[in-house]
């Protein structure tokens, strides 16, 4: 019922040979206003609307990153694993957590069989030419009446793949393994419960625009949901309660490494003297936890939701220049640190008239935050080096309020207004000097700041649909001031070469603005021939660029006193998708064949006092097949046609730089039995 909201399905994932969850909403036709960073083949890092992991929220069971760049908070789920995704682009839900933006997303739930017990699997298997990327997957499922289960296990791998230039290979090979499980009983005609498991294995996971590369990556993941439809106390009660847990260790020694980034092994402390092997080793370990418990009420026009839940997060990060001779300073960490969210919130759901739907919601929070004081490799207590206490407490608020209203003739529109507050994450309060992928740069250590401020959002949307039985249209505006917005203070700037030895440290600014548009438009031109287009454009100011961080050497911040205004960093530019679908003209559309151009604007609205560089345009085109035949589904397509040489605009330039995967063929089954 929000404003700019959008549902993807997991049938989208077999058809566009999708990885993560990240990857899903990036290549959807059904998600608006989405741009990612491909970090690897297999992970993703997903931003909306400009706005990225802190002030997006993956819900469910509350997933978050053990790391910025090695990990997101969506790349731990692959695609296949959800039901359905739906992507909230704005403060326009208060049952999630403190946050601007919101993923809602579903895992596969238990099957229930009225007719008795049943049984069915699903073996599926797809193979990507570029980068001899192999997946595949092993399902079952079954049950009867009063109790179903759903077991999958899935297997990937990947070499280098090679972009648009001949013989430029970007090293980006690796090996994953994931385990998920869902069992469900009815304990009565009323009442269910359903619980999840989730196991993540990745190993050799290769990173080229980064520092460090993955030797692991471990995550185990555990949800339990209670629903009754008939309480003593309301109409229907919900309790989630959900644990995860994610542990990792990675290095810089993989030749791939040395060849994308040729400088990298001199920015670290050498063997002996005049040696060029220096390197840096890492390990984290990172957890999720918390509960949900929810009470709806109906009425005579709608109804209400009240409920209170509990986020716990905690996170550890060690970074060791490995032949630093000085073992009590060679650790540049995210000390161990948690923090502890407690929350209550009231939704309404209000059916005003036949023709308008009016929904709001309030929500606080009370956030705790903490950090251990004395690290091994520090040498110094983290509280002299930051000049302030580590222990924080925020207390937060959202308030939201939209309509939507059917105006006739199959047109609809929507409005919006919301506030909401969010706090630092423990990355931008504690990291100390840690390598950490986040400006386009690349190489760029982070220095956190305890005393940081919460960041609070004012956002405003507006929006106009069409739909009939072969139309479907819409656009959608947007609006957004962002007080205490956290963004970037370079340490050092200007004057290094390739991202090294260049620091940032996070700083609030006072103002900063997001404001843009959303359109998509599909029509069936025959009963064989459809068209469809979306296009994206966002832009993001920074209003108040003077003021420095708290602790920064210089009196204004990057050392520039003449830019008192620039754009956001990490913008993606105007981009459009244009193509056309030849379907089976029968009702079970049993084949289909889709022509599209993605089609990307150069982007020079840049951050350059933070030196990032305008990117150039680009078109992409693609081909992607299905085929159904009985019980299975056969899909192929063709991806970069023309093999062109491209990078993104947010894709790290450290190093050699970092471009996507040139022309590749992909096909794929299917079987369901």
């Amino acid at each position: 019922n929000s404003p700019a909201t959008d549902a993807v399905l997991r049938a989208e994932a077999l058809g566009r040979r999708t990885t993560d969850l990240g990857d899903l909403l990036r290549r959807s036709k059904s998600a608006h206003g989405v741009s990612v960073q491909n970090r690897t083949p297999i992970i993703t890092d997903t931003r909306v609307r400009g706005q990225r992991v802190g002030q997006v929220l993956a819900s469910g069971s509350y997933w978050a990153p053990a790391r910025m760049d090695l990990d997101t908070m969506m790349s731990k789920i692959d695609s296949r694993l959800v039901q359905d995704v739906v992507l909230i682009k704005g403060p326009y839900a208060s049952r999630y957590g403190p946050g601007f933006r919101f993923v809602d997303l579903e895992f596969l739930q238990s099957p229930r069989f009225d007719q008795g017990y049943e049984g069915h699997g699903a073996t599926s298997v797809t193979y990507n030419t570029n980068g001899q990327q192999l997946y595949g997957r092993q399902s079952y499922w079954g049950g009867n009446e009063d109790y179903g289960f759903h077991i999958s296990y899935g297997h990937r791998t990947g070499n280098d793949y090679e972009t648009g230039q001949e013989g430029f290979f970007i090293p980006a090979s690796y090996k994953s393994r994931d385990l998920f499980a869902a069992v469900g009983f009815d304990l009565s005609d009323h009442q269910t419960i359903e619980l999840n498991l989730l196991r993540l294995d990745q190993t050799d996971v290769e990173f080229p625009g980064l520092v460090t590369d993955l030797n692991f990556l471990v995550t185990d993941g555990y949800e339990v949901t209670y629903i009754n439809e008939m309480p003593s106390f309301a109409d229907r009660f919900t309790a989630e309660v959900w644990y995860n847990r994610t542990r990792f260790e990675g290095d810089t020694t993989r030749p791939g490494k040395h060849r994308q980034i040729p400088l990298l092994q001199q920015t670290f402390y050498p063997s002996t003297f005049g040696a060029n092997d220096g390197f840096t080793v890492t390990d984290g370990d990172a957890l999720s936890g918390g509960y949900r418990l929810e009470s709806t009420y109906n009425t005579a026009t709608g109804q209400v939701s009240c409920g209170t839940d509990l986020i716990y997060l905690n996170q550890e990060l060690n970074e060791y220049d490995f032949f630093d001779p000085d073992t009590n300073d060679n650790n540049y960490p995210i000390p161990r640190s948690d923090s502890l969210d407690i929350g209550l919130y009231i939704e309404n759901i209000n059916q005003v008239r036949e023709d308008l739907l009016l929904t709001g919601g309030v929500r606080i929070d009370g956030v705790f935050a903490d950090s251990t004081d004395t690290v091994a490799g520090v040498d110094f207590p983290i509280s002299y080096w930051e000049d302030t206490t580590l222990d924080k407490e925020y207390f937060l608020g959202a308030a939201y309020m939209t309509a939507k209203k059917t105006v006739g003739n199959g047109w609809s529109s929507n409005a919006g207004v919301g506030f909401a507050m969010r706090q630092p994450t423990l990355t931008e309060l504690y990291s100390e000097y840690t390598y950490i992928g986040s400006l386009q740069r690349g190489l760029t250590f982070l220095d956190g700041d305890p005393d940081l401020s919460p960041e609070r959002l004012y956002q405003c949307d507006l929006g106009l649909q069409y739909q009939d039985d072969s139309t479907q249209l819409g656009v959608q505006a947007h609006h957004a001031f962002i007080e205490n917005y956290i963004t970037y203070d370079l340490l050092d700037p200007a004057g290094t070469t390739d991202g090294f030895q260049t620091g940032a440290r996070f700083v609030n600014t006072d103002l900063a603005t997001l404001w843009g548009m959303e359109a998509y438009g599909q029509t069936d031109l025959s009963s064989m021939l459809s068209v469809f287009g979306t296009a994206n454009y966002l832009e993001g100011r920074d209003h108040s660029r003077l003021d420095p961080a708290r602790l920064s050497a210089f009196p204004t911040r990057s050392a520039n006193s003449t830019v008192k205004a620039e754009p956001l960093p990490g913008i993606a530019p105007l981009e459009a998708r244009l193509g056309l679908t030849v379907h089976d003209p029968s009702p079970q559309r049993r084949w289909g064949v889709e022509f599209f151009a993605r089609v990307v604007d150069n982007q020079d609205r840049v951050a350059a006092t933070l030196e990032e560089i305008a990117t150039p345009g680009f078109t992409v085109y693609n081909i992607r097949s299905y085929l159904r035949y009985g019980s299975l589904l056969v899909t192929s397509g063709i991806e970069n046609v023309t093999d062109k040489f491209y990078r993104e605009h947010i894709d790290y330039r450290s190093g050699l730089g970092v471009y996507q995967p040139g022309i590749g063929f992909y096909t794929g089954a299917e079987l369901t039995y």
